[in-house]
């Protein structure tokens, strides 16, 4: 199983891959939401990590994953602010 982050700071994303997790830098809105539906489809994607703002962009697409799928498992995490 693979570990994903999605994120739009450089900075947080520079960090997960350091700590060899594959990470998206991504800045549009409509963007963020297809990469997270392409995302939830991959069954080798067993977690997937996304800040507060990411978040607050796809809450309704995180809350489907949630609440219909058993994997991935949504992890929110602060950003760098």
């Amino acid at each position: 199983m693979r570990m994903v982050g999605i994120t739009t700071s450089n900075d947080f994303a520079a960090g997960l891959r350091l700590a060899g997790v594959q990470c998206f830098v991504i800045r549009d809105p409509d963007k963020i939401k297809e990469k997270i539906k392409e995302i939830s489809k991959d069954p080798e994607v067993g977690i997937l990590n996304v800040t507060d703002d990411v978040y607050k962009i796809a809450k309704n697409e995180l809350t489907e994953i949630l609440n219909t799928q058993d994997l991935p498992l949504v992890v929110k995490v602060p950003g760098v602010e």
